[in-house]
């Protein structure tokens, strides 16, 4: 319902409007009336109609001048002026006030009902239009946003060639920032953002997006920048410093402030500064490959591309080929430690600032797996009896986000085969080296070699000599030669033999040469040590 007030000195006037119109039906509801320009004015001004029916001559003030006064408040009550013919000369006033009705005494039922339904319908019709207008602009404030990260989207990817239109879009969106002067673009990525919201709802994965644009936002506003959400979990920061500040050390003030408000890790990628804002583009694909590197640096980095190298043509990637079949010998050999500082340096060849893209790494570590697996099958095992955590290790290859945690389970892998063939060579050696000692005991007085004692225990020569100096620190000829002058002892202790029969006995068959090693080894000549035992 509208409201309005009736204004006029007589009150039977008063009484008789409020009572011969059917008000309701117009839908205005008179609240007041008033018996002088006065107390109209104060009506007014306190009970806010929306019209004022008044008359023009009124005691203490008039009519014309209370909708005067009015109009010079701002009061947009609408006004509907009634007088007498006499009072015509008043017209040219009320014209002036932009009155919306005027009306003649002796005031008619029906031109009243007309002038009050038509205002009525005028205010309505305002109303209407300031609905769909506040409707309007409501919705316009409400896409400003949307619209603003469109344009900062489409700038970022090199939609926009055109450089008055950038220009022009800069202008509107707001971000206060020169279309002619360097930019530099930062991808900002939740580190383990899968885990972190795997229990959200979608409203609650938005609040975390506006909350960690909220921060963006405020600093980048403050150092001469724009923020948008480019996609879920990437948000794009535009930089244009002019506080003589590095763009890295702002994204650090950045992810601080993430850490410290929202208790979030985050990472950031930056990509060299382009000359304007047309070749935006190419900084924000630097941007994105520095924050895949992440992989190697681990979570809470800032990559700046200019710090990583790469050849013009792509990334190079290091050869390894070699480190790998190293990699599976040792672990062959049991060499746990070998195999394992190896495992470390294919790692640190991954992670020497190439900027390889993470999948080559997890490939490098499939074919080292696929290699073990098939060296294990070809000794005759299988690699699942030997690491029960094998049935793990492909799903953490493609499973874990960093290259430390992947390195850690490919040292865990190694290692444990390693110590497994380890095991098993120290206990098969055991039995190889005591048949050699077996057959030096029985044919040590012959002439003994390397060679033969290797076609007897079917393995390499080479094979044999290491082993046997792993497992008991001497080598086989030292061994054979201990045999010899041990049992060259005890045979010295009889004076019936001569020392020439003592050296062809041991498998000397220069009795001067076996003297010479007998006195290496005894510190004495044969002759002397004899004596020793002829003297007692």
């Amino acid at each position: 319902m509208l409201k309005m007030i009736i204004a006029d000195d007589e009150y039977n006037v008063r009484a008789g409007l409020r009572e011969v119109v059917r008000w309701e039906e117009l839908g205005v509801e008179v609240v007041g009336d008033a018996a002088d320009g006065l107390e109209t004015y104060d009506l007014c001004r306190s009970l806010r109609p929306d019209i004022l029916l008044t008359d023009i001559r009124m005691p203490m003030m008039d009519g014309l001048e209370a909708a005067r006064k009015l109009k010079d408040d701002g009061d947009p009550v609408r006004i509907i002026i009634i007088s007498g013919a006499e009072d015509f000369q008043y017209a040219k006033t009320a014209l002036s006030l932009n009155a919306d009705g005027y009306i003649l005494k002796p005031i008619k039922l029906a031109e009243l009902q007309q002038t009050v339904r038509k205002v009525a319908d005028a205010i309505a019709a305002e109303r209407s239009r300031d609905a769909r207008t506040e409707r309007l602009q409501r919705q316009v404030r409400e896409t400003m946003p949307v619209l603003r990260e469109k344009f900062l989207a489409g700038l970022t990817t090199g939609m926009f060639a055109n450089e008055e239109e950038i220009r022009s879009g800069l202008a509107f969106h707001g971000p206060t920032c020169s279309a002619d002067e360097a930019w530099t673009a930062a991808v900002l990525r939740i580190d383990d953002y899968e885990e972190a919201v795997e229990r959200y709802s979608e409203a609650r994965k938005q609040l975390l997006a506006f909350s960690v644009q909220n921060v963006l936002d405020e600093i980048a506003a403050g150092s001469g920048g724009a923020a948008f959400v480019m996609s879920e979990n990437e948000h794009v920061v535009l930089f244009q410093p002019r506080d003589g500040r590095r763009v890295a050390d702002i994204c650090r003030d950045m992810l601080n402030c993430i850490r410290h408000y929202l208790n979030l890790s985050a990472s950031f990628g930056i990509g060299r500064p382009a000359r304007k804002a047309s070749e935006l583009h190419g900084s924000y694909r630097e941007a994105l490959a520095a924050i895949n590197y992440t992989f190697y640096t681990g979570k809470s980095s800032v990559l700046d591309i200019s710090d990583y190298r790469a050849d013009a043509d792509g990334p190079r990637f290091p050869k390894l080929y070699d480190a790998e079949a190293k990699l599976v010998g040792f672990m062959m050999q049991g060499m746990k430690d070998a195999a394992e500082e190896t495992v470390r340096y294919v790692f640190d060849a991954l992670c020497g600032g190439l900027l390889l893209p993470d999948g080559y790494a997890r490939s490098v570590c499939v074919e080292l797996v696929n290699m073990a697996d098939k060296a294990v099958a070809e000794a005759g095992e299988r690699i699942w009896d030997i690491a029960p955590g094998y049935a793990s290790v492909m799903a953490d290859v493609y499973g874990i986000r960093e290259a430390s945690g992947l390195r850690e389970t490919m040292l865990g892998l190694f290692g444990e085969l390693a110590a497994h063939f380890a095991r098993k060579h120290t206990h098969k050696n055991g039995r190889t080296i005591q048949k050699i000692k077996a057959i030096v005991a029985q044919s040590y007085m012959e002439n003994v070699t390397v060679q033969k004692l290797s076609e007897q225990v079917y393995l390499s020569p080479n094979y044999i000599s290491l082993v046997f100096k792993q497992e008991t620190g001497e080598s086989l000829t030292e061994y054979v030669t201990k045999v010899r002058m041990e049992a060259a002892k005890e045979l010295l202790k009889s004076p019936d033999l001569k020392i020439l029969e003592v050296a062809e006995m041991v498998g000397y068959e220069n009795a001067a040469y076996f003297s010479t090693v007998f006195k290496k080894y005894a510190g004495m000549h044969p002759q002397k040590y004899r004596s020793l035992f002829q003297a007692d």
